[in-house]
């Protein structure tokens, strides 16, 4: 991994010795925070969800669980695959597809109206 340099005069937020989800970590090279806006539809946060979140049906009812996982699928997704996983999320949400993917589906919508106040 090569370093980081900042320049003078560049406003920065002051680093920290953390890994990519911001915990403490003393092995880690020294990070800054950098902000980024995604501007998600439903379609693509169900299938962020459906194909990375790694959510369980017991955590669906704990908002911060579903924030965490959906920031979770956000690092971990090429956003190349968005459009296809958005496609087969919802196809599975109108019932295309077996019935444990289509119940995981139906769950994941409530979770998502629930949180973000979204619908399909």
């Amino acid at each position: 991994m090569m370093p980081a340099s900042l320049l003078s005069g560049l406003p920065a937020l002051p680093g920290r010795r953390v890994n990519v989800f911001g915990e403490p970590d003393e092995e880690e090279f020294v990070r800054v925070a950098v902000p980024v806006v995604a501007h998600l539809s439903f379609a693509d946060m169900l299938g962020l969800l459906m194909e990375s979140g790694g959510l369980v049906y017991e955590e669906l009812d704990d908002d911060q669980a579903v924030r965490d996982a959906l920031n979770f699928a956000i690092l971990a997704t090429d956003v190349v695959m968005f459009d296809d996983q958005a496609a087969n999320a919802l196809a599975a949400l109108h019932g295309r597809g077996d019935r444990a993917t289509v119940k995981w589906a139906r769950a994941l919508a409530a979770a998502i109206t629930r949180v973000y106040g979204v619908a399909a």
